[in-house]
């Protein structure tokens, strides 16, 4: 299985077929669980499963990690054993039973803009991980580690450098009271009159997200996802979100930011796709014009035709941006002009604690 979905991988019987297959799934209201204790049965040639079809590569892997062993969970105990306590502590217990899985949108694949000390527009705000737009499209395993542990110890340097060479005393601690005041005055009415409950917005936003922003979308299905969103979030910011006690309070305005975020993805992906954008990352954008159909034995797949990836796209980014309270998009050019040396770890590691020391 390679991880994340990608939608050429559904094609040749790649393994992202297999989170079409989950997917459709999903919609058709049925939960898919996934057994440890059993390997999969034979195939319809009557041939049982073995170790030696699988792919060299898969093979290597298991052989390297000393796990071609009879079960996946006799193999998943000798590569991952923390994994199979992690799940027992939270009541899943995959030595007795399967586990239930289903697709997570998790590759936006998007985030805030920063600058190469982690800074955003917003002086003083920096954001890294997952929050910050620097992964690449596909986003592997290493660009999570970067954009964590790498940028949160950039960030740390910049605010530190900030702080040691900026004059504090120039700031004021007066507290506007009337600014104060209003604004305590606007939320309280935010979170009282509503007729909006978070849980429903949660489940609007959520359902809705799913549904078009997912690993399938389609341009009539973005464009109605969006007025959707827009029209949700316009209420919102009129009528509220309710909150039932004190301890809900923070979830109305979450929910309220939600909304936005889930408006300004849409009005990103509608951007990009109403101007050609192609299938990219974890996005398959489903078209009859669409050149590439992924294939299987037993079903019609034909409406997940889908537009293959496109080279300009390649080139460019999508930011999106909050202008007189209306979401604006543009699209600028990519830097391609740095050439990255390629570093080798062993080999800089040792240099790189000396210089540190």
């Amino acid at each position: 299985y390679q991880w994340p979905f990608h939608s050429t991988r559904m094609l040749d019987y790649g393994s992202s077929l297999f989170d079409l297959a989950v997917v459709l799934e999903q919609q058709a209201g049925r939960k898919v669980y996934l057994d440890f204790l059993r390997n999969p049965e034979p195939v319809r040639d009557g041939d049982e499963f073995s170790l030696d079809d699988l792919d060299p590569d898969v093979r290597a892997y298991l052989e390297n990690n000393e796990s071609l062993l009879k079960l996946p969970i006799e193999r998943l105990k000798r590569m991952n054993p923390l994994a199979i306590e992690l799940y027992r502590m939270h009541g899943k217990d995959l030595c007795q039973e399967p586990l239930e899985f289903a697709m997570n949108n998790q590759h936006m694949n998007g985030g805030i803009l920063i600058n190469d000390w982690g800074e955003t527009s917003l002086a003083g705000c920096y954001a890294i991980g997952e929050a910050a737009g620097s992964h690449g499209v596909t986003r592997p395993g290493g660009a999570a580690l970067n954009s964590g542990q790498v940028f949160g110890r950039r960030v740390a340097i910049a605010i530190d450098r900030k702080l040691t060479h900026s004059d504090t005393s120039a700031v004021s601690n007066q507290v506007n009271e009337v600014i104060v005041e209003k604004t305590l005055e606007e939320a309280k009415h935010f979170v009282e009159t509503s007729k909006h409950q978070f849980r429903e917005v949660r489940q609007e936003v959520q359902s809705r997200m799913s549904e078009h922003a997912g690993i399938l979308c389609s341009e009539q299905g973005v464009s109605a996802a969006l007025n959707k969103a827009k029209e949700l979030r316009q209420q919102l910011e009129l009528e509220g979100i309710k909150a039932s006690s004190a301890a809900l309070v923070g979830h109305s305005f979450r929910w309220l930011q939600m909304a936005w975020v889930s408006e300004a993805v849409l009005a990103a992906l509608d951007f990009y796709i109403r101007n050609g954008g192609g299938s990219r990352g974890a996005r398959t954008i489903c078209s009859d014009q669409g050149s590439l159909c992924p294939e299987a034995s037993l079903a019609d797949l034909s409406e997940f035709r889908f537009i293959a990836e496109q080279e300009t796209d390649k080139h460019k980014k999508i930011v999106v941006q909050l202008d007189q309270n209306q979401i604006k998009v543009d699209e600028v050019p990519i830097d391609l002009s740095p050439e990255v040396k390629r570093e080798f770890f062993e080999k800089g590691w040792g240099a790189y604690l000396i210089k540190e020391g």
